[in-house]
């Protein structure tokens, strides 16, 4: 029995047919394989870079929607449509079963949105399973996310909300503006977004109109040498602050009629002293802060730091009156009008700490109230002058050369005499900055 087995052995040995079927099928089961692999391996390298391809691309595009003033929802809507004009269908994509799938089957990506350092940013993520082309391997799942940033740009000092207002901001007149060191903005769709006319001159690092500038080139002075027209528009940069509410209204009785309207005789100022029946040319009423009905200074008066808010009146100026104040920040709510005359001198500080630190005056967002803001040589104001709802607010500064640290933000503002504007404001301003749109970038 053994002697034939061994017979048997050595005749399939001897047969080099069959020899030669068993070593073909040992090499083509491994190449097979092999190639197999490597076949599937360029179908997901290939789908991962599409993959990769269209996230950067949604990412990108929820990153413009969103930092232009859309909501989330819209800015998903529009990521989602770039993603799929770029990726595709692919009878190797299932949709996703989890967030992220649409109840018709039709595949969506997520997208988160944040901010690095307060510029907005969108993070989009994919994945899904990729079924190998050849028998013997398991589905595994590809994963990818793309994270898209607006980096800021220049600086703005005064930034014009108002989407199709002819002369959105406007200098004219006689009026010498000068924001050497920063920049206007205008977010106008007109063909006189920016509009320099007249005799007045104006000096800016640059102008940025998402319509045209319309402006007499022999009275402009840009640093960047030219303006920017059908530029991106600029959001409101602190839509997001919560404003605050109107409390009981502070009595001045007792405040005296020379120095604030609606003032009684001469007694006990809402707490901040007794005003004499006589005073001095140096004596000055204090005010402590609170909610007023209205506030019209028309003597000297002293601000106590805090927040002054206005409840439906008018904060107004007149043309004799002396202002101080450290600290402070003035609130329009519910209508409120404002009126600083030219005659008025002041000097007006905003707070360094708080929810509205480096702010000056604030009106809240259905405010449309237009507003007058005229200083002289010996006035000062200091902070952000956010009035976003507002028509119009006419501004005129002190007209002296070294500028203030003022930034405005409204619906339409007209420059009517002369302003000169800081922009190393860091610490008055408590950090806060209006920032052009600048160029979108990939950040992972």
């Amino acid at each position: 029995m053994r002697g034939i087995l061994a017979k048997k052995v050595r005749r399939l040995v001897a047969d080099e047919s069959g020899n030669f079927g068993i070593l073909t099928a040992l090499v083509l089961v491994p190449l097979f394989a092999v190639t197999s692999i490597a076949l599937n391996l360029s179908k997901a390298t290939e789908q991962s870079g599409r993959m990769q391809a269209a996230l950067d691309a949604a990412a990108i595009a929820a990153v413009k929607s969103y930092g232009e003033g859309e909501g989330q929802a819209k800015a998903i809507e529009k990521a989602n449509a770039v993603f799929l004009a770029n990726f595709g269908r692919s009878s190797t994509v299932e949709a996703p079963a989890a967030a992220g799938a649409a109840a018709d089957g039709s595949t969506k990506l997520v997208v988160a949105f944040s901010k690095i350092n307060d510029d907005p940013a969108a993070t989009a993520s994919y994945s899904l399973q990729y079924d190998p082309i050849f028998w013997g391997l398991s589905p595994y799942t590809i994963a990818r996310n793309s994270v898209a940033a607006r980096i800021p740009g220049i600086e703005a000092c005064i930034l014009a909300l108002h989407p199709t207002a002819s002369r959105a901001i406007e200098v004219g007149g006689s009026a010498v503006v000068d924001t050497s060191n920063c920049t206007i903005t205008s977010n106008s769709r007109d063909t006189q977004s920016i509009y320099l006319g007249g005799s007045a001159k104006l000096k800016a690092e640059c102008l940025y109109a998402v319509g045209k500038i319309s402006a007499t080139l022999a009275n402009l002075e840009l640093a960047c040498g030219r303006g920017q027209e059908d530029a991106a528009p600029t959001p409101d940069p602190f839509k997001y602050k919560k404003m605050p509410t109107a409390g009981s209204w502070v009595s001045l009785a007792g405040c005296g009629t020379g120095f604030v309207g609606g003032g009684g005789g001469n007694g006990d100022c809402n707490g901040t002293g007794k005003t004499p029946n006589k005073v001095a040319d140096s004596y000055a009423v204090t005010l402590k802060p609170g909610t007023y009905r209205d506030l019209e200074i028309k003597g000297k008066v002293s601000l106590q730091p805090g927040n002054y808010i206005i409840d439906g009146g008018t904060m107004k100026f007149a043309s004799q009156s002396v202002v101080t104040g450290e600290g402070v920040t003035f609130f329009l709510l519910n209508g409120a009008e404002l009126d600083l005359h030219g005659g008025s001198t002041f000097k007006i500080t905003a707070a360094t700490t708080g929810e509205w630190a480096g702010f000056s005056i604030v009106a809240d967002r259905n405010n449309t109230a237009r507003a007058v803001i005229n200083g002289n040589t010996n006035s000062s104001l200091t902070g952000i002058i956010y009035m976003p709802a507002s028509k119009e607010i006419q501004f005129s500064g002190n007209g002296k050369t070294g500028g203030e640290c003022v930034r405005i933000v409204a619906q339409e503002i007209t420059m009517i005499g002369n302003a000169g504007f800081k922009l190393d404001c860091k610490t008055e301003l408590a950090n806060n900055t209006i920032n052009n749109p600048g160029a979108i970038r990939l950040v992972k």
